[in-house]
């Protein structure tokens, strides 16, 4: 059985559509956060920054980093079918994207909502957060290019979890709804993401906006 470590303002989301998605038993222990949990010596034993989310074993051990998460559910929970094997063609996509999105998309959303996290000069937190959202949109047009030439979907006809990921970044933006309206294929994978009941399921428990509410 595993432990999600989350929050609802954590990027916990795509783990937790995951752990629905393969329909092993997991326990949901959201950390107090408010309360300054996530700094207690018994967390920082299981994510030494203390961040969330965190995905513990039966064993005691566990493990960090959402898109790490997400790619060991994947690799250990084969018969759900939510990333190619080692030995397919479209492995090489798959890792290509998940860390597109893990490396690339996911620290400019960092830079844009902390950017006094990135400089020390108070003066320049604007600029970052200017920079920051200019990289997002110009990354999300890649994705948007990606979607349209070979989609519906980032492997194609194929669902994966690069495409839960790719829904929680986007359920980050201050205005969702406007976000997909600049970038409709985008739109679509969000949609069709939130019509998987486990996805559903997972992202009702957190905080995000959906964008997907008629106008």
């Amino acid at each position: 059985m595993y432990t999600l470590h989350w929050h609802p303002m954590a990027s916990s989301y795509a783990p937790m559509a995951m752990l629905e998605e393969i329909g092993e038993p997991y326990e949901a222990r959201r950390v107090d956060y408010e309360g300054g949990e996530n700094q207690s010596p018994s967390y920082l034993r299981v994510q030494p920054l203390g961040l969330i989310p965190a995905l513990g074993f039966a064993d005691g051990g566990s493990m960090f980093e959402s898109a790490a998460i997400l790619l060991f559910l994947c690799d250990r929970h084969r018969r759900a079918d939510l990333a190619p094997g080692v030995e397919e063609p479209e492995r090489a996509a798959f890792l290509q994207w998940l860390f597109f999105l893990s490396d690339t998309l996911y620290p400019a959303y960092n830079h844009y909502y902390r950017p006094q996290k990135y400089t020390t000069d108070p003066s320049g937190t604007a600029a970052i957060g200017e920079a920051a959202r200019a990289a997002f949109t110009h990354h999300w047009g890649i994705l948007e290019d990606r979607l349209r030439a070979e989609g519906p979907w980032l492997l194609g006809k194929r669902f994966s979890a690069c495409d839960i990921y790719m829904h929680m970044i986007s359920s980050w933006d201050d205005d969702p709804a406007a976000l997909y309206a600049a970038f409709p294929r985008l739109r679509d994978v969000a949609a069709g993401v939130m019509q998987r009941p486990a996805c559903r399921k997972a992202f009702d428990r957190h905080k995000y906006k959906s964008g997907l509410e008629p106008a």
